[in-house]
């Protein structure tokens, strides 16, 4: 009772503070960070302008003062007594000396609330970024990893939009974040521990993306790509905004008609009842698929404070057909696999958001698939066939509310959140007895979590802000209850030196596919199983930056997974099988350094040198019926420039590499990569419309082979890479296309 009192006298004296920072000639100052102190000059809360020089800040006490900083402006401090709604003139910083004048170099990242914010604009300005996906690739310190985004010196990542959590499978995540406009990306934000009222544990990249720039008329962009890898692809999409003064609507449409290559050349030596039996098998593939992406959003302004959210999202996926042909020294096989529906994702959100810092909302998600497999062995005296069938279909609702309270020197903020899904889903073999078991599951899973979490500011140069969740799972008969800590402190050493201590825990689930056991053929030796027993696992991470000018960050690391989870190809024992598994090891760890260093020379050339070295152990004692202890030093670099070879007309080029060492996977290790990008960038017609040529992985070397000898088990796997690719693209803007969206979790749908 006493808790509620006080909660809500809090929420009666929070007041929200609109604020916006321009010129001398009236135009927005965006990027200027903002800080909101108490009369006599104490730390509470802070944030930056976005790209129309609008700010909000909340505050609950009359009195208040407000310091704001921009590189290329006036410091402005002024103390304020009741005023909520603000607009601020800066004034332009001019340093001369004679007919000299000293440029200030606009800074590309920069610490806000604890948060390693990249300016978006500047990062890509030259570049031939296109989508939102390319825009992270293009954050220092991420790269692409098997097909998923990786952030150096952290296990694991989540993409967020404006707080919003997009943990989706990796196919549909790319696809998803190909259909955003690098434009419309304002800001990146990347939290080694990321806030709880995020629902996220552990390392997030947070894209804030631009909202509505105060035009009540319609603005949008089309755009159309052809990408040429071994096959042909195309996609073509269109985004529309229409703002009034009340209400804001959306729609983002894109088409992509994908076409892709995979195989894999093996040389297994596969020990079998006492003998080594050299199995050569060469497998090629192709999948092609139409993939619709659709969203209509509606943004409703109740008051200056209060805003209504309604999203629809849909991802639809048509005309599947997988081909796989494998041809060797053990099987002559044809793999046909096709959708018999639609793939379908179809999301609801409403969510609501209210002055006084509560918000609230409720979503709900359906996934369906259905698969129709048909396989042929055709090698002499093993001749069969059979057909399969499988089907999933999830429902998923998520409620979740949040509320947060500013203190003296801080802030409070605490939520609970409540997810229920279940899934249906069955494999049934037909016209075969001697093939894998028919299965026919369903699984119904509950997650609670609550949280409570403070931010804290001592005295001028160090802040705190730590946090606790409390979390019950449950899947039919397993019942889990777990406690996630997080910290993170930030110490000013001086204005130019910044160093920031991280710590998180955060557990990582297995795929809903994954747990229902069902065994899949892939070719006539290889086969995918599931995992009934797959648990999912633990990770604790710290990390401590040093951040330099603005510029330079170096980051230490350190990441402990206990009951690591990965899937692994095995040589089975009893047969001549290469079994695909997702097996729980007792644990992997990593530990080492990140340097970030940007050059400039001129206003010619910008370059960025990343630099990653880190030490990694994984330990398994029942792999299978082996057992493993495998470490191994990696080093990764990647060398980013753009070239400005023409201001009017505008054309900008970009020339990238990249190098990482050998890595171990399990008991095996993963061959060393290089990687080479270039671009060409010709925008025209007033900046409204661009063309880009690109060139990606130009030596068709960043797809792994691997090597796996140890014990008995000997196998080499070289992967036939796809990676290579030509693209051209078109784009035309109109009215400056800027609109917030908000994304969807679905990373455990889909089988396999």
């Amino acid at each position: 009772m006493v808790l509620a009192t006080a909660a809500g006298l809090l929420t009666a004296n929070a007041q929200t503070i609109h604020g916006k920072a321009v010129d001398r000639d009236n135009k927005p100052v965006e990027y200027a960070t903002i800080v909101l102190q108490t009369a006599d000059s104490l730390y509470i809360n802070s944030t930056c302008t976005d790209s129309t020089g609008h700010f909000i800040l909340s505050v609950n006490q009359e009195d208040y003062r407000l310091v704001i900083q921009h590189v290329q402006y006036e410091t402005y401090e002024k103390n304020y007594s009741g005023e909520y709604d603000i607009t601020v003139k800066l004034i332009e910083k001019e340093n001369e000396l004679g007919a000299v004048v000293i440029e200030r170099e606009k800074p590309v990242v920069r610490l806000v609330d604890g948060r390693i914010t990249y300016d978006m604009a500047l990062l890509l300005s030259g570049t031939t970024v296109s989508n939102a996906y390319e825009s992270i690739l293009r954050l220092p310190g991420v790269r692409e990893q098997n097909g998923a985004l990786s952030l150096a010196g952290t296990a694991a990542v989540t993409v967020i939009i404006n707080g919003q959590v997009t943990s989706m499978p990796n196919e549909n995540l790319m696809a998803a974040l190909k259909m955003y406009p690098a434009a419309m990306i304002q800001s990146a934000e990347i939290m080694y521990s990321a806030p709880p009222e995020y629902h996220v544990r552990g390392a997030a990249i947070n894209l804030v993306l631009k909202g509505n720039n105060g035009e009540n008329s319609p603005q949008g962009q089309v755009n159309t790509v052809y990408t040429q890898k071994y096959y042909a692809n195309y996609t073509e999409g269109i985004s529309l905004l229409i703002p009034t003064s009340k209400v804001t609507l959306d729609v983002n449409y894109t088409f992509n008609r994908a076409k892709e290559r995979s195989g894999v050349e093996i040389d297994s030596k596969h020990r079998y009842e006492g003998t080594v039996n050299h199995i050569e098998q060469s497998n090629k593939g192709n999948r092609k698929s139409d993939n619709y992406s659709i969203r209509l959003g509606m943004d409703y302004k109740l008051t200056e404070k209060d805003h209504l959210n309604l999203t629809y999202t849909s991802q639809i996926t048509n005309n599947v057909d997988n081909n796989e042909f494998s041809d060797g020294t053990f099987s002559l096989s044809d793999n046909h696999k096709e959708n018999k529906s639609p793939i379908q994702m179809h999301n609801v959100l409403m969510d609501y958001s209210a002055g006084f810092g509560m918000n609230a909302g409720m979503e709900y998600t359906f996934y369906k698939t259905h698969t129709n497999q048909s396989f042929s062995e055709k090698k002499s005296g093993k001749e069969s066939t059979f057909t399969a069938d499988a089907k999933q279909a999830i429902h998923r609702y998520r409620f979740f509310t949040d509320q947060s309270h500013t203190l003296p020197s801080g802030s409070l903020n605490y939520g609970v959140q409540y997810m229920y899904a279940t899934d249906r889903s069955f494999q049934i073999y037909n016209l075969a007895s001697d093939v894998g078991s028919n299965t026919d599951n369903q699984l119904i899973e509950h997650t609670a979590n609550a949280y409570a979490g403070f931010k804290k500011q001592i005295g001028n140069k160090l802040s705190v802000s730590a946090s606790v969740t409390g979390e019950y799972y449950r899947l039919i008969d397993f019942k889990e209850w777990t406690v996630f800590p997080a910290m993170e402190m930030t110490y000013f050493v001086s204005p130019s030196q910044i160093m920031q201590l991280s710590f998180s825990s955060d557990k990582i689930y297995p795929t809903y596919w994954e747990m229902h056991g069902a065994v899949s053929y892939l070719n006539g030796y290889s086969e995918i199983h599931g995992n009934l027993s797959l648990k999912p696992y633990r990770n604790y991470s710290g990390q401590l930056n040093y951040i330099l000018n603005s510029k330079y960050i170096l980051t230490a690391f350190y990441n402990y997974m206990d009951e690591y989870s990965v899937q692994l190809p095995y040589q089975a024992q009893d047969r001549l099988i290469l079994i695909y598994k997702t097996l729980n090891l007792d644990y992997k760890q990593t530990a080492g350094l990140n340097l970030i260093i940007p050059l400039k020379a001129r206003q010619v050339v910008d370059t960025r040198l990343t630099l990653t070295g880190f030490y990694d152990r994984v330990k398994s004692s029942h792999f299978h019926d082996i057992s493993f202890d495998k470490e191994n030093v990696v080093f990764y670099a990647r060398l980013d420039n753009t070239i400005n070879i023409s201001s009017n007309p505008n054309i900008k080029m970009e020339i990238n590499g990249a190098y990482i060492s050998k890595n171990i996977q399990g008991p095996g290790e993963l061959t060393a990569l290089w990687n080479l990008d270039t671009g060409l960038k010709w925008m025209f017609f007033h900046d409204m419309a661009e063309l880009r040529l690109k060139g990606s992985d130009l030596l068709n070397k960043w797809t792994p082979d691997m090597i796996m000898k140890y014990k008995a088990q000997d196998l080499r796997m070289d992967i036939i890479p796809d990676g290579r690719a030509v693209s051209l693209s078109f784009t035309f803007k109109f009215g400056g296309y800027d609109k917030t969206h908000k994304e969807i979790d679905f990373s455990r749908f889909g089988t396999k």
